[in-house]
């Protein structure tokens, strides 16, 4: 039923995109990844997925890949992950960065989770950014969340350098609380022991 939309918006690649950057234009592609069933909606994911990295930067066209996101198969899913992994540092520095990781974590398998979070935690001063954002210091827990091991402790250690700078932030006291508080429960752990 929804099939003359999707054939208007496919007559060109560039209909897709600007109708992802556009304010009322991006609920349509929004609305037609949740009821159409994938196969119908292929031609425009892969319009999307082409410009994933750009679109995720952008005021409307980030809803648009957190929904393809949240709907599109695993293969679309698999693809918006690695588009978002290579421009992972200047997507975490936008200020809808932190909205799009955090679905691409929530949304994605085991394996990509834990790549995406690799590739945000590689670079202390993102890590930082993403702490104080308003739409990033939710995201920024929910890496280190991710993160195991090793990795967690070093991303962990990279920001607690930082803790001042933290707490000075309305967002970053949250990141700052939760590092003391894991903090707290390892150290009680070890004497434990």
């Amino acid at each position: 039923s929804l099939q003359f939309i999707i054939d208007e918006l496919t007559l060109q690649d560039a209909s897709v995109l600007h109708a992802a950057k556009h304010r009322f234009c991006s609920r349509i592609l929004q609305h037609l990844f949740k009821v159409c069933p994938p196969q119908q909606f292929d031609q425009i994911a892969a319009s999307v997925l082409k410009e994933a990295g750009r679109l995720a930067c952008h005021t409307f066209g980030n809803l648009v890949v957190q929904s393809l996101m949240r709907f599109g198969t695993e293969k679309h899913k698999y693809q918006i992950v690695r588009s978002i992994e290579k421009n992972v540092t200047s997507i975490c520095r936008h200020g809808f960065g932190g909205a799009v990781i955090k679905t691409i974590i929530t949304h994605a398998t085991p394996e990509d989770q834990m790549w995406i979070a690799r590739a945000c935690a590689q670079d202390a001063q993102v890590m930082l950014a993403f702490s104080r954002a308003r739409l990033g210091h939710t995201c920024a827990l929910l890496v280190l969340e991710t993160l195991q091991g090793r990795e967690r402790q070093q991303a962990r250690v990279k920001l607690e350098e930082h803790l001042e700078s933290l707490r000075a932030s309305s967002n970053g006291i949250l990141v700052a609380d939760f590092l003391e508080t894991e903090c707290d429960v390892l150290c009680s752990e070890v004497r434990g022991h």
